[in-house]
């Protein structure tokens, strides 16, 4: 595809030999995950560009999963792809029902407004596809996630984040993320009277998919249980993401770095190819990742929501190639969405019959929280 937004092209190739992953390159990066994690705290993801043009990496790096945990009798890691959609089919479903795989579809609204920006070099548009992929992974029972991204389009076309998510619920979606444009060229990016209200619309969008926590069909957006689990343990984090410690990103050759948005040179924690792997560049970068924490910068030392948030470096990187802190407009967002997250709790623990319900669907999707810990809030 060829994406009017795409932030990919600027990685691809720049550190990587190849385009697409080997399944050698696959196995050896199983095989050194192995060696240095516990295989039942371990999710992989299958990223791009589109990682099903690479679908034999994908069997390759489950299949040596497979092998590896049931030579020691661990527990396997989960698997999840991100993905565009276009390429799917019904051997492809089936390997995705049959090893658990969380997916991840990238959809940016309806036809009118996806088709202007996700389009196939020949600038087809690409909706009538990919909502026929969505049908056929939902017909199979496959949970997915739709992934947006909110541009100057949509506003032109009087949509807007709550009016998106919306049409988003009603393709399926387990779990919705749903992004703006606030960068890249201006006929994407948002700004002016957009800005000014974003805390209102991410606010009352949070507050609407929090509803349907007190619903058969309860829909996941992002972070908001890292926010539950944050607030019920009265136990913060000064750091950022987990990239880099919590996380790494292995490219198609096997550079390793800490994220798919932090490809540097001065951030390559070595290759998985390298004798030595995990080395000293792997331990460099980490306790780097680790050094610069919310507590470096101090507008994060500032903010009220320090020790609920997930912040992103790659949200400045790209444009300053450092590791600094979010965009205000992030932390707007990212502020929005706690609050809103909040106030739906405490608006549910005032009535009974609604926190009953909420408690009882958050323990059948996280099997994590008791009534009591909740009420700690």
């Amino acid at each position: 595809m060829k994406c009017s937004y795409c932030i990919v092209e600027p990685y691809m190739g720049s550190h990587s030999d190849n385009r697409v992953m080997s399944p050698a390159t696959a196995l050896i990066t199983i095989e050194k995950l192995f060696r240095s994690v516990q295989p039942d705290t371990l999710e992989i993801l299958f990223f791009g560009g589109e990682p099903l043009i690479g679908f034999p990496a994908i069997r390759k790096a489950v299949q040596a999963s497979e092998e590896y945990c049931a030579a020691d009798q661990s527990q396997m890691p989960t698997f999840a792809i991100a993905t565009n959609g276009t390429l799917i089919d019904e051997e492809m479903v089936e390997f995705f029902k049959r090893h658990h795989f969380s997916v991840t579809i990238s959809l940016d609204g309806p036809s009118h407004i996806n088709d202007k920006q996700r389009q196939f070099p020949s600038g087809k548009g690409t909706y009538d596809i990919v909502k026929k992929k969505i049908d056929l992974l939902r017909r199979a029972g496959v949970e997915i996630e739709i992934q947006a991204v909110f541009t100057d389009h949509h506003r032109k076309c009087k949509e807007t984040i709550e009016s998106t998510y919306e049409f988003l619920l009603t393709l399926g979606a387990h779990d919705i993320a749903l992004t703006p444009a606030l960068g890249g060229s201006p006929d994407e990016s948002l700004g002016g009277d957009f800005l000014a209200n974003l805390e209102q619309s991410y606010v009352s969008s949070t507050e609407r998919i929090m509803d349907s926590w007190l619903t058969d069909f309860p829909i996941k957006i992002p972070h908001w249980i890292d926010i539950l689990h944050t607030v019920i343990s009265r136990k913060g984090s000064n750091l950022f993401c987990g990239a880099g410690y919590d996380g790494i990103t292995v490219d198609c050759s096997g550079n390793v770095f800490p994220c798919h948005t932090l490809m540097s040179n001065n951030l390559c924690m070595g290759s998985v190819y390298d004798r030595e792997f995990p080395g000293e560049d792997f331990r460099r970068v980490v306790a780097l990742m680790r050094q610069t924490s919310k507590d470096s910068f101090s507008k994060c030392v500032r903010c009220w929501a320090k020790k609920v948030c997930s912040p992103c470096y790659g949200d400045t990187f790209a444009a300053c190639g450092t590791l600094s802190a979010p965009r205000e407009s992030m932390c707007t967002i990212i502020r929005s969405v706690i609050k809103g997250t909040l106030v739906k709790v405490a608006e549910f623990m005032t009535d009974d019959e609604k926190w009953k319900r909420f408690v009882e669907n958050v323990n059948r999707s996280q099997g994590t929280f008791t009534d009591a810990s909740m009420r700690g809030i």
